[in-house]
């Protein structure tokens, strides 16, 4: 069998010499370490504890199981490891599986790095993949955050700058909200700058940055274009409202989703950001 990472985590505990409740080392666990004589079982009241022996449960652990090196490995969360990290820890790339793709998609247009390294401008058409191993290492330095709910409008967000004037003259970045795992969210409560988002603007939209945006950045303010009103009019799809009407989160007390609800449901109409790319607008 295979090692999990909580796993580990527990037997560095008894690398260092302290205990376990025995009920807490899956016997499939204890029994080899018993007969490597790496712990020793104690009595604790009613019932005993585990205790590593220090000095003997690590070069026992990578014998049995593979693992070099135990702290490392309780650390290969699925958020934060890659094939490397099991390299290192495990001695073999497929250890654990692994989601290279995993992590964000941003567009830089300066004031980015990766540890010291500038991302430099990301042309139309292309993102940055930010694993979530190199996260920690991601510098912000633009004022602005960008959330952008589709990947169309991230690709080509130069065909939709036109619809925003609160970003003129200001430096911003684009983040895709496409796997905002728990590494994501530590990184994006930690950052100083301010957090907008570009939703749809449809009922899923607006729901999707009270449950899903607002409980992370609680300060986060929504992109509304302008003229939104009448763009929705123009553009907006009374389908799209009446499908999704049931979903429209009119208790938010967020100011910005209370005046977008709002508009929706004076309009009973409904706008999925793609179609702010359209020259019509």
């Amino acid at each position: 069998m295979r090692l999990s990472p909580a796993q580990a985590a527990k037997l560095s505990r008894l690398a260092r010499g302290e205990s376990v409740p025995k009920s807490q080392v899956p016997k499939v666990i204890l029994l080899p370490l018993q007969e490597g004589g790496a712990v020793r079982l104690e009595k604790s009241g009613s019932s005993y504890v585990v205790r590593g022996i220090p000095g003997k449960l690590p070069s026992f652990v990578e014998h049995h199981w593979g693992i070099r090196d135990l702290n490392q490995f309780a650390e290969a969360i699925p958020e934060s490891r890659n094939r490397a990290m099991l390299t290192e820890s495990a001695g073999d790339s497929k250890a654990l599986p692994t989601s290279p793709l995993d992590g964000v998609f941003i567009r830089s247009f300066g004031s980015c790095y990766l540890q010291s390294q500038p991302l430099g401008i990301t042309p139309p058409g292309s993102a940055l993949l930010i694993t979530t191993s190199e996260l920690s290492h991601l510098r912000v330095e633009t004022e602005y955050l960008v959330g952008v709910e589709n990947v169309e409008c991230l690709w080509k967000f130069e065909k939709v700058r036109k619809h925003f004037p609160l970003l003129d003259g200001v430096e911003f970045t684009l983040i895709l909200r496409w796997h905002w795992g728990a590494v994501w969210q530590q990184w994006l409560k930690s950052w100083k700058g301010k957090f907008l988002y570009f939703p749809d603007y449809d009922p899923s939209g607006l729901n999707i940055f009270v449950n899903e945006v607002l409980p992370h950045r609680g300060d986060a303010s929504l992109l509304i274009p302008r003229d939104f009103d009448s763009i929705l009019k123009n553009q907006g799809k009374r389908p799209l409202y009446l499908k999704q009407e049931k979903y429209l989160p009119l208790l938010s007390k967020h100011v910005e989703v209370a005046q977008l609800c709002a508009s929706l449901r004076n309009a009973r109409k409904a706008l999925e950001q793609e179609h702010l790319l359209s020259e019509v607008s």
